[in-house]
């Protein structure tokens, strides 16, 4: 007989602290963005500084950029990150 295969349990992800929760929540009540939709951003903003190079800034103020060219529409995050604010227009 064939033993299945085990599927790869995805590492727990770290929560976000709650001061960048807060700062996402202030961030998303001046703009048409969800705290969940800036929440998505900021961790791609994560990976996206993990997976380069090293680079002069933290990672929490790479994330952070994301988040802001996200909400700008300037620098490029809003056409990286355009399934995420698909995903939530066709829930609503």
């Amino acid at each position: 007989m064939r033993s299945k295969a085990k599927a790869k349990a995805k590492p727990k992800r770290k929560p976000l602290s709650e001061s960048v929760k807060a700062t996402l929540r202030k961030k998303a009540a001046g703009t048409r963005f969800t705290p969940g939709q800036l929440q998505a951003v900021y961790r791609r903003g994560q990976g996206a500084y993990l997976s380069g190079g090293s680079r002069p800034v933290s990672m929490a103020a790479w994330a952070m950029g994301r988040v802001n060219s996200f909400i700008s529409g300037k620098g490029g995050a809003r056409k990286a990150d355009a399934d995420i604010l698909k995903k939530s227009r066709k829930k609503t």
